[in-house]
């Protein structure tokens, strides 16, 4: 059952329960109008007959008095007058008014009341004539009730079907709006970002439209993000494979090419002849042996952490620090206040240093950088580094996939990630916040 219709159908039935107590009402209202209108209709009936009377002694002609009173009823819509005879036969009756919209017998029946009746002796002299009866006729009152019924039935259906147009009006943009939308979703569910919403109607119908909108442009940037990043990443990796391969080539190659020469050196000297230069040529294949050694080291170091994973975030650190100290004229600061913050918080920590340290050492040609990584009091870790260098500027309009990915680490553990220029200060600031894990791993790690 959709949900247009289930409305209606529930909408219908609390206005036909309407319908139907008002119905009750309006009867029980009638059977007391009906009592009171004829009470009423009988004592002004009396009154009359009262009235007409009173001068009995100024009477020329009392029958025909009592019959022009009888005549006086004609017409009347709720009371009969009998004009009765010494043997109790009528003399005279007056005729009810006819009614234009008589009631159907079952309403009449539904309604009718007892007659009720007023028999009035009369003074002399028109007592010698006899009597007059009164007697009520409630089918003009009941007829009354049921033209008040048809026009009061009229309204409510009028009412009631009004109602329910209003509401399947009303019900249709909304409706149509989530049709659209639940085609829209399909849509979207299969891959397809291009559906939108027309952010027209009620406020309320444009605010959800508006909203689906951003949603659906959101998830298109986010998958064009992810597009691109992917492909930055085959990129990255294909470079990283082509600077391994030229470190292979030009640092490991020559080295055992030396190697292979000193070794059929050896193999064609006469040992016992020449053992001062075989002892020097030993020791150069010592050292192309550790220059190998070194060169693997500082390969595998690119690939993954390791001193990381085996001595803890702060030897992590000191090691990273000393790696660039060598290579650049730049004095590097660490302030870690734990030891480590827990294997995932940790490893993530290390790469955002990593990336920091780099970014500013390629572009920024700082001669000061600064780490700092504590607990901000509040559940989060808060990993800062600061440089006094060139600034944002230097690094060019595209961050490239190193920011990003390091963005994604970070938005990955459901932290936040800031880098910006430092005001006052000139260099750039990168600011990583981390929420503590709940577990107790960082305590552990700390502790080991």
């Amino acid at each position: 059952m959709s949900l247009r219709f289930r409305l209606l159908i529930s909408i219908a039935f609390v206005l036909s329960s309407t319908l139907i107590f008002g119905s009750v009402l309006i009867y029980l209202n009638a059977i007391t109008k009906v009592d009171t209108e004829m009470q009423a209709a009988l004592a002004v009936g009396v009154r009359t007959v009262q009235n007409a009377t009173d001068d009995a002694e100024e009477a020329v002609n009392p029958l025909r008095q009592l019959e022009l009173l009888v005549e006086d009823f004609n017409g009347n819509r709720h009371v009969r007058a009998f004009l009765m005879g010494g043997e109790g036969a009528a003399i005279d009756r007056s005729v009810l008014l006819m009614p234009e919209n008589p009631a159907p017998e079952w309403f009449n029946a539904l309604l009718a009341r007892e007659p009720k009746f007023v028999h009035i002796f009369l003074p002399p002299p028109f007592a010698r004539y006899g009597s007059i009866i009164l007697t009520t006729d409630s089918h003009n009152e009941i007829d009354e009730v049921w033209s008040e019924f048809l026009v009061t039935l009229a309204i409510l259906a009028f009412f009631c079907t009004l109602v329910l147009v209003l509401i399947y009006i009303t019900l249709e943009p909304p409706l149509r709006l989530l049709r659209n939308m639940s085609t829209a979703f399909k849509r979207v569910g299969s891959g397809d970002y291009s559906p939108r919403i027309a952010e027209i109607g009620a406020r309320e119908l444009a605010d959800l439209a508006r909203c689906f909108n951003e949603m659906v442009t959101r998830l298109s940037a986010i998958e064009r993000q992810n597009f691109k990043l992917g492909a930055q990443l085959a990129t990255v990796q294909e470079e990283e494979r082509a600077d391994l391969a030229r470190d292979l080539h030009d640092e490991i190659g020559p080295l055992l090419f030396a190697l292979n020469i000193d070794v059929s050196t050896l193999q064609s000297q006469d040992w016992s002849s020449a053992r001062e230069r075989i002892t020097r040529q030993l020791d150069a294949m010592s050292s192309a042996v550790s220059s190998i050694q070194q060169h693997v080291r500082s390969m595998l170091g690119k690939l993954r952490p390791a001193v990381l994973l085996d001595l803890g975030l702060t030897h992590a650190v000191d090691n990273l620090i000393c790696f660039w100290g060598k290579r650049h004229d730049v004095r590097i600061t660490a302030n870690l206040e734990r030891q480590g913050f827990g294997e995932k918080l940790d490893a993530t920590i290390y790469r955002v240093l990593q990336e920091a340290l780099n970014n500013a050492l390629r572009h920024g040609n700082p001669s000061l950088i600064e780490i700092e990584a504590r607990e901000d009091g509040r559940g989060f870790v808060l990993v800062e580094v600061r440089d006094d260098g060139s600034g944002l500027a230097a690094y060019g309009t595209d961050f490239g996939f190193g920011l990003k990915g390091m963005k994604e680490r970070v938005e990955s553990l459901g932290g936040t990630l800031v880098v910006s220029n430092r005001v006052g200060h000139g260099g750039v600031f990168v600011r990583a916040r981390l929420p503590l894990p709940d577990s107790e791993e960082a305590l552990i790690t700390e502790v080991i």
